[in-house]
């Protein structure tokens, strides 16, 4: 990104920095916890690397990305900004938009969602063999997961590299678009914008 386009240098840039040191961050607090048995926390970060990747893709269906970035680094809410349609580019708007490729994300972000609140999954997640017939329960207040399905840890870690992609996916599509600025141009205007 940085050799690109001669070393140019432009607001976009900014914003991905942010966005890479967010992701990895994320990348490496997600695998230990999921190490470490803290899916509570680990879905947290798969809603976090979600919001991520939907925030960079915000660049990409604006007017004018670079004033975009400008924008969100002097403290403007992605959702209170609108997109080249006039759609303001809110969580749930983005999710749809990305889900018309990526149909899997709307789940995901769902679930993940009620890991970032406060919701049944958190109350769930702190009781432990349920017995109907004697009406209890164990209680589980520990960092450590009770124990869950190892499929559990395999989907998350498969929607965190997928989500994870959708990023880098977006992120080299900045830097194909800043090192062929001609290229980029000529296709626009032949899609008539």
């Amino acid at each position: 990104m940085f050799k690109a386009y001669n070393g140019a240098f432009y607001a976009l840039d900014i914003f991905a920095i942010g966005s890479i040191k967010r992701s990895i961050a994320h990348c490496s607090g997600f695998r230990y916890l999921i190490q470490k048995r803290n899916f509570i926390c680990a879905a947290s970060i798969l809603r976090m690397q979600l919001d991520n990747a939907f925030r960079f893709y915000a660049a990409f269906i604006v007017e004018n990305p670079h004033q975009f970035a400008k924008e969100v680094f002097h403290g403007s809410q992605v959702n209170r900004l609108k997109d080249k349609t006039g759609e303001l580019m809110t969580d749930a708007y983005l999710v749809k938009s990305l889900a018309k490729e990526y149909p899997w994300i709307e789940k995901v972000y769902h679930e993940t969602s009620g890991y970032v609140h406060f919701s049944n999954k958190h109350i769930f997640n702190a009781f432990d063999d349920y017995d109907e017939n004697s009406h209890s329960a164990g209680i589980k207040i520990s960092a450590k997961d009770k124990e869950l399905p190892e499929r559990i840890y395999f989907e998350a870690v498969e929607a965190f590299i997928a989500t994870t992609d959708i990023f880098l996916r977006y992120l080299k599509g900045w830097i194909l678009t800043k090192d062929n600025p001609d290229l980029v141009s000529k296709k626009s205007n032949q899609n008539g914008n």
